[in-house]
């Protein structure tokens, strides 16, 4: 898909964190532990710190229509039990796991290595988990998280019809209602402005404007007179980035026919 301009990017997350926590055990009897909770048992007192593990990442995000050489960072899991070294093994299932998200076992970092279209898939679910190197037990609970597709502006609106053939009556008055047209983006509506659409005439003015937030077309004369002239061809402009330089743009056509009305009274010819 060709890119003829970008946004500027935010990075979006989901993800999903998951936390194991462990509780002591008192020696004496059943007793509930909180962290760093001091219990008086028969004279003796006990101090029981409950230690904490878990999952540890940053926000998983990966721009669409990457086409730099390197495979693109993606982002790092890392678990709490992880020392530094080298016993933790990382693994990485689910959508794209091996085939377009690699991971580093050994660091958890994560990898795109293939161009990805927002359009076609919105993100991706896999699934993480640590174990122990040597002994293959698992350190932490297998968890889930999701690899969010960027949007950047590939996509030029699109109008849904067109061209379109409509009438209006002659003399009708200023700000009349001709028709409304409407233009679709591909790109993400809910992130930035690359799905934002205004629009605006190309061709057609001074006789008919749009509103370029609704795409209302409407007469901008008072009585327009068939009998002077009964076609227009208005030309529409879609384009996104709110209207914005380096925005992309899609047009269409609008065939308006003028419809006669009684405004002419008979004439009688001139006698000879």
């Amino acid at each position: 898909m060709k890119i003829t301009s970008t946004s500027c990017i935010c990075p979006v997350l989901v993800c999903l964190c998951f936390v194991q926590r462990c509780y002591g055990t008192a020696h004496h009897g059943s007793i509930k532990v909180t962290r760093n909770q001091t219990k008086h048992i028969e004279g003796e007192t006990e101090v029981h710190h409950r230690p904490k593990r878990g999952w540890v990442w940053n926000q998983f995000f990966v721009l669409e229509e990457h086409m730099g050489p390197d495979p693109q960072y993606v982002g790092k899991l890392h678990s709490n039990s992880d020392k530094g070294d080298g016993s933790v093994k990382y693994i990485l299932t689910g959508e794209g796991a091996g085939t377009i998200f690699i991971i580093d076992d050994t660091t958890g970092d994560i990898h795109s290595t293939k161009s990805l279209d927002r359009e076609k898939k919105t993100h991706y679910v896999l699934h993480a988990q640590a174990i122990d190197r040597w002994t293959n037990k698992p350190l932490e609970p297998e968890s889930e998280f999701i690899i969010k597709v960027q949007d950047i502006n590939d996509n030029a609106p699109k109008f849904t019809d067109g061209p379109y053939i409509v009438t209006v009556p002659e003399m009708s008055d200023m700000g009349t209602s001709v028709l409304q047209v409407t233009a679709t983006d591909a790109d993400d509506p809910t992130y930035g402005n690359s799905a934002r659409v205004v629009y605006s005439i190309l061709q057609g003015q001074p006789y008919f404007s749009v509103d370029p937030k609704t795409g209302v077309i409407r007469t901008a004369l008072h009585n327009m007179d068939r009998e002077a002239r009964e076609h227009y061809s208005v030309v529409i402009q879609a384009k996104d980035m709110a209207g914005q330089v380096g925005g992309l743009s899609g047009s269409t056509t609008v065939n308006i026919t003028l419809t006669d009305v009684n405004d002419n009274p008979p004439r009688f010819p001139q006698s000879m």
